[in-house]
C-alpha cells in the first residue's frame, strides 16, 4: 500500500523568523514542527513550519496579527515518491 501524507507549511526568509513564529504558534496553542523546507520551494533559509491542514485558517489569522517576512504558505501531498506542491493564497 502506498503511503499518503498531507500537510501544510510556512517557508521563511530567515531561521530566526522560523523559530520566532514557532514560539508564537506554541504560545497561541497550535502545534507545529520545524522541518527542512521541501523541494520545490527553492527560496528562503531552508527551514519551514509544518502543521495540519485543518489549522491553516487559524494559523493564517495568527500570522496576520504577527506579520514577519515569509516566503509563503504551502500545501503538499506526498504519495509514495511523488510530491504535489501548491502555494496557498493568503485569505
Amino acid at each position: 500500500m502506498t503511503a499518503i501524507e498531507d500537510f501544510n507549511f510556512i517557508s521563511f526568509n530567515s531561521r530566526q523568523h522560523a523559530l520566532y513564529f514557532a514560539q508564537i504558534l506554541k504560545n497561541a496553542g497550535y502545534n507545529s514542527q520545524i522541518i527542512s523546507t521541501p523541494k520545490g520551494v527553492a527560496l528562503g533559509c531552508g527551514l519551514s513550519l509544518k502543521f495540519s491542514p485543518h489549522l491553516t485558517g487559524a494559523i493564517m489569522e495568527v500570522y496576520k496579527n504577527n506579520p514577519i517576512p515569509i516566503i509563503g504558505f504551502y500545501s503538499i501531498r506526498r504519495i509514495g515518491g511523488y510530491s504535489q506542491l501548491r502555494r496557498l493564497p493568503m485569505v
